[in-house]
């Protein structure tokens, strides 16, 4: 990344310009964003290519074709001015780094780390050849490594064709092959303008036959995209990275963008927006009427049995059309989060279309707040406004908890929180709908997990202390719900929240706790574990979901793994009752559910109930709907949901599912009520 010059544009369409990110084949690269809107990476086509005979149409048909794709892996446009004078295209921006980057600073991956990568980006090219497409600049250097998983970049505007040649989603394959022959081996396959057979000589055993298979000469035997998602073997993307890697990306990801200067406030002429020029999309899956019907039972049906229903849809008044509101955090430091809500928000969305059994349409709208409170209270205001808009699920984390309640609260607007717990019940809540047990309910569940599943019979307490505080005693809901089970509960250790973990974990195990609960953030958690096993300690850690991020295992390095989270999110795949959303989830995305999937799915349907069932006695309003909400009940995938007058949850449970961190991710292990 560099600095704008003098010579470089300041605003392109709607975007202010920050920095130069990179220098391609046809254009420059920026960093930029929108007013409040998160960061993207605008491609700006340089000028000879633009008069160049046969570009700008070609360009117009590359980026119109990849915009139908989507998928959670793959970066694909999100706007476009192919008409203009100024040729641009909008993609989300990753901070990176790049595959080749992180290669030459940290050497070859582990083997795991490339199954899981090969996985994901099979997956990607599985949906561009679904379509009919293919990428055609499957490469190292298109491969950006994220928190959560990798993201292929590339698509749309490096020349995507149709799949109808026989080499063409081939030669996608034999890509993916050099991609993984860098990343196991640390080096490329081939010398630079080699033409020899490739050397494979360091690829690791584990992987050397899927490698060879994907750089075969031949096109015709080269495995499929879908061969490569079997073979590879579909992994959770948690943890994905090793240590030195993930604290490398974490880094970058928490680095500060440029800040715009008084400068880069100035219009470019050249790029003023054109009456019909499109404008940044907020809702990031374009509305396709899937072939997904989920039943009572969340039973995946589709072909003759969706056609059926589908003639069955009871017609919506002619213009009468509400909005289902999510916001999310989708590109910051807890996106997989996000993403699962998008996936179960678009879901319903698309159900209840199919099944056309509502006495009104229904729609969604997206908006991404990065996770950070400031532009999570612009994103609230912008939802707010619109009238269409009767709820809103979200948002994903505390901290924008905490921006934008009160905005909701004004606008008497419904929100229904899944993710994210940091609401208090003072004015401006008014209109909150709390999808997540108390914290005395989910401390119960808590130690009953420590009891019955753990087998703790000494429990220690570590609750980080923030720089000049004083803790927040987060802890004492569950050492007061052990009261009475027979389990010893240790007084509470908290140390500085920034500090060296070594102390506490020798004191805990000269205590002979066999169970450490912690409640902070998650490198705390990482270095606690690392602490731990460096002392000697042989029992189990606990920790949240609030612990459950990256950072945990860039520190907890090998000592993460045997660790257990407690979360208030599913795992469809484990529960039987579910696994027709699961199943659904992959058809619809390609991917096995990611947490709060099945929950949003369920908080659309409860929305979608209420508002029905108020629409038939009087006209749909906000206000009435706060009421009517918190009035209904319904079994949902993930638990049952029920509110009281207040807007606190209810419902029967679950109130809370375990995890245990294995080799592959995370693995469910029970469910707490």
């Amino acid at each position: 990344m560099r600095d704008l010059e003098p010579p470089d544009p300041r605003r392109i369409g709607a975007y202010r310009l920050l920095a130069q990110l990179a220098e391609g084949r046809t254009g420059v690269v920026h960093v930029a964003r929108t007013q409040g809107g998160p960061p993207v990476a605008l491609k700006v086509i340089r000028p000879e290519h633009v008069h160049a005979p046969g570009f700008r149409p070609r360009f117009e048909r590359d980026v119109a074709a990849a915009r139908h794709v989507r998928h959670r892996y793959l970066v694909t446009v999100m706007a476009a001015d192919t008409a203009g004078r100024i040729i641009w295209a909008a993609y989300p921006h990753f901070p990176g780094p790049t595959l080749p980057r992180a290669v030459a600073t940290r050497g070859p991956l582990p083997v795991r780390t490339v199954r899981i990568l090969g996985a994901a980006l099979a997956q990607a090219l599985r949906a561009v050849h679904a379509a009919g497409l293919s990428h055609r600049d499957v490469r190292p250097g298109h491969v950006l490594l994220a928190p959560d998983a990798p993201r292929l970049t590339g698509f749309g505007g490096s020349g995507i064709l149709p799949t109808g040649r026989d080499t063409e989603a081939p030669r996608d394959i034999l890509g993916l092959g050099h991609v993984l022959a860098l990343a196991a081996a640390g080096r490329p396959a081939h010398a630079p303008g080699g033409e020899e057979a490739p050397d494979l000589a360091d690829v690791p055993r584990a992987l050397l036959e899927v490698v060879q298979a994907c750089l075969a000469a031949d096109p015709l035997v080269r495995p499929t995209a879908a061969d490569l998602c079997a073979e590879l073997a579909e992994r959770r993307p948690f943890g994905w990275l090793p240590p030195a890697v993930a604290r490398d990306v974490v880094e970058r990801y928490a680095a500060p963008l440029p800040a715009l200067c008084a400068a880069d406030t100035r219009e470019d002429p050249a790029a003023k927006e054109r009456p019909g020029e499109e404008r940044p999309s907020t809702r990031p899956f374009p509305r396709r009427r899937a072939a997904l019907l989920l039943g009572a039972g969340a039973l995946a049906l589709a072909g003759a049995g969706t056609a059926g229903l589908a003639r069955r849809r009871t017609k919506a008044p002619r213009g009468e059309r509400y909005v289902i509101g999510l916001q999310a955090d989708l590109t910051g430091p807890h996106a997989v989060l996000g993403t699962g809500q998008e996936h179960g928000v678009t879901i319903a969305v698309e159900e209840l279309a199919v099944l056309g059994t509502l006495p009104f349409a229904v729609d969604t709208r997206v908006v991404d707040d990065g996770g950070d409170p400031r532009h999570g209270a612009e994103a609230a205001r912008e939802l707010a406004a619109d009238k269409a808009v009767m709820a809103v699920i979200g948002p994903t984390t505390d901290a924008v908890a905490d921006a934008v309640a009160a905005v909701y609260g004004r606008a008497r607007l419904p929100l229904f929180a899944l993710s994210a717990a940091g609401f208090g019940t003072g004015p401006g809540t008014e209109t909150v709908l709390r999808g997540r047990p108390g914290a005395a309910r989910a401390a119960r569940a808590v130690a009953r997990l420590l009891g019955a599943e753990l087998g703790a019979a000494r429990v220690g307490f570590v609750e980080p202390v923030p720089d000049g505080g004083t803790g927040t005693r987060r802890t004492d809901a569950v050492r007061t719900a052990l009261g009475g089970s027979g389990v010893t509960a240790l007084p509470t250790v908290r140390p500085p929240a920034a500090g060296d973990m070594g102390p506490a974990a020798a004191w805990l195990t000269a205590e002979h706790a066999d169970a450490v609960l912690y409640t902070g953030p998650p490198a705390g958690a990482g270095r606690l574990a690392a602490a731990l096993r460096a002392a000697g300690f042989t029992g189990a850690g606990l920790a949240g979901q609030q612990a459950l991020a990256p950072p945990f295992w860039a520190e907890a390095g090998e000592a993460a793994e045997g660790w257990h989270f407690v979360t208030p999110w599913c795992d469809p795949d484990a529960d039987p009752a579910a696994r027709g959303f699961a199943a659904a989830h992959r058809g619809r995305f390609g991917i096995r559910p990611d947490p709060y999937a099945a929950e949003a799915y369920d908080a659309v349907r409860f929305l979608a109930d209420a508002m029905a069932r108020l629409r038939g006695s009087a006209a749909l309003s906000r206000r009435g709907l706060v009421d009517g909400l918190r009035a209904g009940a319904r079994w949902g995938i993930g638990r049952q949901l029920a509110f009281d007058a207040a807007g606190n949850y209810t419902g029967a449970g679950p109130v809370a599912y375990l995890y245990r961190v294995t080799g592959d991710g995370l693995e469910y292990r029970a469910a707490g009520v």
